[in-house]
C-alpha cells in the first residue's frame, strides 16, 4: 500500500470515529411531528381524499406549492408525517361533501378546516373529518331576448341573511356563500352545499358583493331567481343533504349600457403633467356599499389617460403608490356617469407627507440586529381632513441599518406598523415597543400636516425566542357550535397588545413564539359566541428567552349568577 492509500486510509478510520455528536450538531434535525385521522361518511371511511396541511403563519397563505398534501387509503385513514413544532390548518380536500356538524352554508365554509396545534416530535391522532354529501342548485341564465348569457357568475345567498337585515335603512353589504359562471349554453351549476334556504342571483346589486366592475363585459342588473329585482319577491331556493334543485333559471334584463372616463394627470403646483401613474375608479353605491373596477388607466407620457368599461354611478379616482409619482398623492375626486362618456378630467397630485428614522433594537441583541433588513414599515394615517387619496398602506423596507423613510403620506394621525417582506405582520421574534421624537413617546400617533417631512424617528422593537405553550380545560358545559377560542399577550400597563392572537386548536393547545422575555398578562377570550355567555379569562406569565412555558387556563362555562 502506498503512503497516500494509507494516509486516506486513516483520515477516513478517523471521521468514522467521531462523536456522533459532532453530526449531530452540524446536520439539521428532521422533524418527527405527524398529524393522522380518518375521513368518513356515515361513520364509512371514504379513500382517494386529499388531505393538506398549512402552517398558520402571515405570508404564507398564498405559498401553496409548499403545502403538504396526502391522500387517504382504502379505509379513509390518513398520516402526514415529518411535522415540525408549530399552528396548522388541516383540511379535506371534498368540494362536493360538507361538515355534518356546521350549522348553515357559511359556518360550513369555516368548519371544512381544523386547527391543529404540533409540538415538538409530538403524534397527534384522531384528527377526523366527518362530512356529509352537499346540495346542488342548478340553472340557466338568459338575456331580456332569451339568449343564454355566458361566463355570468351566479351567486347563492343565504335567505336568512336578507331576513335579518329587513327594516334597516343602512345595511352592510351582504356576502355569497357560494356560486359559479355560467358555461358556453348560460349553464350554472353549485354544488357542495349546506342543507337550507337559499335566495340565487346574478348581476350587479347595490348591497350584496358583485365583484368589481369588469371592462369588456357585459353588465347587468341583479335579478334574483326566477326575474325579481327585489331580493324580497325572489323565490327561496330548499336544499338537502345531496339533493339537486333544477331548472332554478334566471331572467336578466338588457346589458347596462357602459361608457369612457378621459383626462390627464398633472402636479398641481407645477402643472405639468405627470406619466405613468396609475388609477383606481371606486364606484359609489351608498354609504356602505362601494366597488372598484377590476382594472386600472395608467397616464401615458403626456399625462393622459382613459378608462372603458365602466357602468353608470359615482365615481372616485384613487391615485396608486409609485416610484412614478415621487410620494405624492391624489386631490379628491368624484364624477358622475350618467348617459355618456365623461372627458377632460384632471387628476391633481400633491407632494405628500413623509416619516424617517431609524428601527432600534432594546436591549441590544446581536442576532435581531443581522435581521433588520427583513423588517418593512408601515404608517396607517387616521384623521386625514384633506381628503387627499392613494391606495393600500404606504411601505418602507428597513436598511441593514435600520434606516426607513416612508413617503407620500395624507395629514393626519400616522400609527407606524411592523411588517416584513413576506406578509403585512412582523417576522417571528420582532413586536413594536413604543415610537419616538425628540426623547417623547408618540402614544396617540404621529402628528402630521399636508406635506410635512417628519425626521428623526425611532421605532423601538423588541426581540424574543421565548415559548408560551398551554392548553385551554373547558367545563361545566361544552363550547357553542362555532366558538372560538384565542390567547392574547399583554405586558401590563400596555393599553393594546402587541403580540397577534393566537387561535386554540380543537383540542384546546395553544402555542406562542418568537416572544421577548419577560412578564405579561395571558387572556383567553371567545369569539362567535352570544354576549353575556362567558367571561374573559386571565393568567400571568413570565417567559425567558430560549425557553418554553406551560400555561393552563380553566374555561367555566356554568351559567353566570343571577344578582
Amino acid at each position: 500500500m502506498s503512503f497516500s492509500a494509507r494516509y486516506l486510509f486513516a483520515v477516513l478510520l478517523t471521521i468514522l470515529s467521531l462523536p456522533t455528536s459532532l453530526w449531530a450538531q452540524s446536520a439539521p434535525k428532521t422533524p418527527r411531528g405527524s398529524i393522522s385521522g380518518r375521513v368518513t361518511i356515515k361513520e364509512k371511511g371514504v379513500p382517494g381524499v386529499v388531505v393538506a396541511l398549512r402552517k398558520v403563519e402571515p405570508g404564507l397563505a398564498n405559498e401553496r406549492a409548499l403545502i403538504p398534501r396526502v391522500t387517504t387509503d382504502q379505509d379513509g385513514f390518513y398520516r402526514l408525517s415529518n411535522v415540525a413544532p408549530g399552528t396548522y390548518e388541516v383540511s379535506p380536500s371534498a368540494p362536493a361533501f360538507v361538515p355534518v356538524n356546521a350549522r348553515d352554508a357559511r359556518d360550513a365554509i369555516d368548519r371544512r378546516g381544523k386547527s391543529v396545534v404540533v409540538g415538538e416530535d409530538e403524534n397527534v391522532e384522531n384528527i377526523n373529518f366527518a362530512l356529509a354529501r352537499g346540495g346542488v342548485i342548478t340553472g340557466k341564465v338568459t338575456d331580456a331576448d332569451g339568449r343564454p348569457v355566458i361566463q355570468q357568475q351566479v351567486f347563492i345567498f343565504l335567505a336568512a341573511d336578507f331576513e335579518q337585515r329587513r327594516g334597516e335603512q343602512l345595511s352592510p353589504q351582504l356576502f355569497a356563500v357560494g356560486g359559479a359562471p355560467t358555461d358556453d349554453r348560460g349553464i350554472y351549476r353549485v354544488f357542495g352545499l349546506m342543507p337550507g334556504r337559499y335566495k340565487v342571483a346574478a348581476g350587479r346589486g347595490e348591497t350584496t358583493y358583485s365583484g368589481g366592475i369588469s371592462s369588456g363585459r357585459s353588465s347587468y342588473t341583479q335579478v334574483f331567481h326566477p326575474d325579481a329585482t327585489d331580493q324580497n319577491k325572489a323565490t327561496v331556493v330548499e336544499v338537502g343533504e345531496g339533493t339537486e334543485a333544477t331548472n332554478i333559471d334566471i331572467t336578466l334584463g338588457r346589458a347596462m349600457q357602459t361608457f369612457t372616463v378621459a383626462g390627464r394627470v398633472v402636479d398641481r403646483e407645477k402643472n405639468l403633467p405627470v406619466p405613468n401613474v396609475r388609477l383606481a375608479f371606486r364606484r359609489q353605491f351608498n354609504s356602505q356599499t362601494i366597488e372598484f373596477a377590476n382594472t386600472t388607466a395608467v397616464s401615458n407620457e403626456k399625462g393622459d389617460f382613459f378608462k372603458e368599461g365602466l357602468v353608470p354611478g359615482k365615481y372616485g379616482v384613487f391615485v396608486f403608490p409609485s416610484d412614478s409619482s415621487g410620494g405624492m398623492l391624489g386631490e379628491p375626486l368624484t364624477f358622475d356617469l350618467i348617459d355618456q362618456d365623461v372627458n377632460g378630467i384632471t387628476v391633481k397630485l400633491v407632494q405628500g407627507a413623509s416619516l424617517s428614522g431609524v428601527v432600534v433594537v432594546e436591549p441590544e441583541n446581536p442576532a435581531a440586529l443581522t435581521r433588520l433588513s427583513e423588517l418593512v414599515v408601515h404608517a396607517a394615517v387616521g384623521g386625514n381632513s384633506s381628503g387627499a387619496t392613494r391606495i393600500g398602506l404606504p411601505t418602507a423596507p428597513v436598511g441593514a441599518n435600520g434606516s426607513f423613510s416612508l413617503t407620500g403620506l395624507p395629514g393626519g394621525y400616522a400609527n407606524v406598523l411592523l411588517g416584513s417582506k413576506t406578509g403585512r405582520p412582523s417576522p417571528k421574534g420582532f413586536t413594536l415597543a413604543r415610537v419616538e421624537r425628540d426623547g417623547a413617546v408618540l402614544s396617540r400617533g404621529i402628528p402630521l400636516k399636508d406635506g410635512e417631512q417628519v425626521t428623526g424617528l425611532r421605532v423601538v422593537v423588541n426581540y424574543g425566542t421565548a415559548v408560551l405553550r398551554g392548553t385551554v380545560e373547558v367545563t361545566n358545559g361544552t363550547l357553542p357550535s362555532g366558538a372560538r377560542m384565542y390567547v392574547n399577550l399583554l405586558k401590563p400597563g400596555d393599553p393594546v397588545p402587541n403580540l397577534r392572537p393566537t387561535l386554540v386548536d380543537a383540542r384546546g393547545h395553544f402555542i406562542i413564539e418568537g416572544i421577548p422575555a419577560g412578564a405579561y398578562e395571558a387572556y383567553l377570550s371567545l369569539n362567535n359566541v352570544p354576549q353575556g355567555r362567558f367571561r374573559q379569562v386571565k393568567r400571568d406569565v413570565t417567559v425567558q428567552d430560549g425557553e418554553t412555558t406551560d400555561i393552563t387556563f380553566t374555561l367555566d362555562l356554568s351559567p353566570p349568577q343571577k344578582p
